[in-house]
């Protein structure tokens, strides 16, 4: 017995070590090929200087999703879908437009159109009109026809004061973040934790809202509607994200031709109208709608997995490949897709055998309320409503997203599930030791969809450069400011980390207590009286990380309720009220505590 025993630990330490060398080998050989070949500034110009930009439902957007089927093609890459995401989406481009002042002198006003707005049926002039407020257009009824209005409902002055555009992280944020033990602290990057079904409400809900202006401005023959950019130094930010959104379903309304002005500009208009002048532009738009559904497609390929047992399984990279519509979409989100694409030809060129399937995701509509990722995640995955299952829900062990700029990635934002920090850092260890792993959630992009199914989902922190302060959203979206170097070690690490996941034995560990679909089965019952208004109700406590939305209650006769299985031992929790933290209204004011970690108003709970 003794022997089998010693011959057992030789043949799992002679195992270990080729394994070990087969990494080795395969870190070694990915960072040759992309010394000695990187393709990825060759795929960023393609997508961007050629095909930018990419607006959803566009020939343009069709044309990108089709070079890169062809050039995955000549990597040697032969599993290649382009998949429908089409739920009667529509496409926008501009074809020719112009802002001008007339009076009281003539100045060209640096502007761009809004998308999904219709022409003006030539070339149009009109005196200028401010707006305080969406809701005060509705006292100038019959005072309207002929008229362009300024919209201030989001008007805020720019000025000199110093701003600094591109950034870089430093080892003392890295370090907090990576320390930071609340996964809703927002420490570094820009979104905070948020509901996933009520993303999609909202947007839908602000559209609604939206078109009894809209449609009053057309009827009261209106001809074009100004919105001010919110970036400095003339910089034009021209997305559906404010005062005018994006109607971007064939039979949506179509509204009346609108612009995002440079902010210097919408403010000397103001300050005329206010001096007693009455300046006039003369506006042209021309644009075209399309409603092509095969425009409307997912790029999706693959290396298949190589162990017969494992191949099934799923380590999928991902991207959105459609951009908004001033620049040309290189730093959002070409640079991502560039990674992603260069990740999956370094695998193919290196020689690499993964055991599970490594599969890539460029997607399109991202900017749209996620509509190529939402039809994949709803077709394959699960529903993004009750989660309940679809046949890869169960196979993916990680979904990597890249697209937060064209910085050097730091990190990986692990989305409140500690159990990954020791993996991951031990993959990383060789490649990039002072990769930061941060608990910190991060959303607003195509992976908190997977988040939702409670499948690993992770967004990678990247340097923020200019990202935020000059170039999201912008007409400055732009080849130039996707830093090469950068783009060819992010290339580099997606390749490497893809790899390791795809080679482990298991899959990745997916979060405690995460669930959309309330259960009602469990030695500990926690509920909460009254709110019966509420669209969502939520517990979040030290047992589930303090995730917020991760364990939901079932809506009662008379308030809230839900079940879990817990070990025994104290726990302390708070509900989630519509996005709201709430104490237990049950425990008196005086039993409420604290953890000492930043939580307050929490009830002490007892398993036994």
């Amino acid at each position: 017995m003794q022997h089998h025993k010693i011959t057992l630990f030789l043949f799992l330490f002679v195992f270990q070590q080729i394994a070990a060398q087969t990494e080795t080998a395969i870190l070694s050989a990915i960072r040759q090929e992309s010394a000695r070949n990187s393709q990825v500034m060759h795929t960023l110009s393609q997508l961007s200087d050629v095909h930018g930009p990419r607006l959803m439902g566009t020939p343009n957007y069709y044309k990108a999703a089709l070079w890169t089927q062809q050039q995955l093609k000549s990597w040697g890459i032969t599993k290649i879908d382009l998949q429908s995401f089409d739920r009667g989406h529509r496409g926008w481009a501009v074809q020719h437009f112009q802002v001008e002042m007339t009076a009281p002198q003539y100045s060209h006003i640096p502007a761009y159109p809004l998308a999904y707005t219709s022409s003006t049926d030539g070339i149009k002039e009109g005196e200028v009109i401010y707006l305080p407020s969406l809701d005060s257009v509705y006292g100038l009824s019959g005072k309207l026809q002929g008229k362009i209005l300024m919209l201030g409902s989001y008007y805020q002055p720019v000025s000199n004061v110093y701003h600094p555009f591109a950034q870089r992280l430093s080892p003392n944020i890295l370090q907090q973040a990576e320390q930071n033990p609340d996964p809703n602290d927002l420490i570094i990057g820009y979104h905070s934790r948020r509901s996933t079904p009520q993303v999609f409400q909202l947007q839908n809900l602000i559209r609604k809202r939206r078109e009894q202006f809209l449609n009053f401005c057309k009827n009261q023959k209106v001809l074009a509607l100004l919105e001010p950019s919110d970036f400095p130094y003339g910089i034009l930010h021209a997305d559906g994200n404010r005062a005018i959104p994006s109607y971007i379903r064939v039979g949506d309304i179509q509204p009346i031709a609108s612009f995002v002005i440079a902010n210097e500009h919408f403010g000397r208009l103001l300050r005329l109208i206010k001096m007693g002048i009455k300046p006039r532009l003369k506006v042209e738009l021309k644009a075209q709608f399309y409603q092509e559904p095969k425009y409307n497609v997912n790029v999706i390929a693959e290396i298949e997995g190589s162990d017969p047992l494992l191949k099934d399984e799923l380590v999928i990279i991902g991207a959105h490949l459609d951009s908004w519509h001033s620049g040309t979409g290189a730093v959002d989100n070409a640079s991502g897709c560039a990674v992603m694409l260069e990740a999956l030809r370094l695998l193919k060129a290196s020689g690499a055998k993964p055991k599970r399937t490594i599969r890539l995701a460029l997607w399109g509509g991202e900017e749209q309320i996620f509509a190529g990722s939402a039809a994949y995640v709803e077709q394959k995955v699960g529903d993004l409503n009750t989660a309940s299952p679809q046949k890869e829900q169960a196979k993916i062990s990680a979904y990597f997203n890249l697209d937060n700029g064209a910085g050097k990635i730091r990190g990986i934002y692990l989305m409140a599930n500690p159990e990954l920090k020791p993996i991951f850092a031990s993959m990383l260890r060789a490649f990039a030791p002072d990769t930061i792993l941060t608990l910190q959630n991060a959303n607003q992009t195509d992976h908190e969809l997977f988040d939702f199914q409670n499948i690993p989902a992770f967004q990678f922190i990247q340097d923020p450069l200019d990202y935020m302060s000059a170039v999201h959203h912008t007409n400055l979206d732009l080849y130039e400011y996707v830093p090469a170097k950068d783009q060819q070690t992010n290339a580099e690490l997606v390749a490497y980390l893809a790899y390791q996941v795809a080679q482990r034995a298991d899959l990745l560990p997916r979060k405690k207590f995460n669930s959309p679909i309330p259960s009602l089965v469990g030695n500990a019952h926690f509920q909460v009286k009254g709110f019966l208004q509420a669209q969502q109700v939520s517990l979040v406590s030290d047992f589930n990380n303090w995730n917020m939305f991760g364990t939901p209650l079932a809506k009662t006769a008379d308030g809230w309720e839900c079940r879990l299985e817990l070990p025994p031992g104290k726990y302390l929790y708070k509900f989630i009220v519509d996005g709201d933290w709430t104490a237990d209204p049950s425990t008196p004011s005086d039993k409420l505590v604290r953890d000492g970690k930043g939580h307050a108003g929490l009830t002490e709970f007892w398993v036994k």
